[in-house]
């Protein structure tokens, strides 16, 4: 865990995780027309807590997240999976519990079962869905919801065909 004190740019530290995830350097990524730099690299949430240490070491201890940063002033945290960066906030603790996420995953299956060893407040089931994701929802130790999804299509035929639905 490294712990930076007040001045560091949040932002800063954020793209730092986002180049780690990406394991590629950002400039490089290329449009399709390969014209300009892609401009959308990703998403990460920052989502209302009530006290982001407690937040941290539980998206770590049951989430199997690492922390990355944890701010004292203001209060402020940042984890990372894979690909998946969250943030989180004290600053509107009045609304911590009111944030939504969907995390995509390669194996919804297999971090289904390794959640269900923890002690997590799931809602609902493990289900394929009309909209063409294979998702469970929980609720973080704040009550953010987490949606945790793969997508039901066959991805190669997709990119084979061009991009068409088949």
């Amino acid at each position: 865990m490294q712990r930076l004190e007040r001045g560091h740019s949040t932002g800063l530290e954020s793209l730092k995780c986002i180049a780690a995830a990406l394991e590629v350097e950002v400039a490089t990524l290329r449009s399709e027309d390969g014209a300009d730099g892609e401009l959308f690299l990703g998403a990460n949430p920052i989502l209302p807590v009530r006290n982001v240490v407690e937040t941290a070491i539980f998206y770590e201890q049951a989430l199997g997240f690492e922390v990355e940063v944890l701010w004292q002033d203001p209060p402020y945290g940042v984890v990372a999976r894979g690909r998946t960066i969250m943030e989180f906030g004290e600053g509107r603790k009045a609304y911590a519990g009111s944030g939504v996420c969907v995390i995509f995953v390669s194996d919804v299956d297999a971090v289904h079962r390794e959640f269900s060893i923890q002690r997590l407040d799931f809602v609902g089931d493990l289900a394929d869905r009309d909209y063409g994701s294979r998702d469970f929802r929980v609720r973080d130790n704040n009550g953010n919801l987490l949606i945790l999804s793969s997508p039901l299509i066959d991805q190669r035929a997709l990119i084979d065909s061009g991009g068409k639905v088949v």
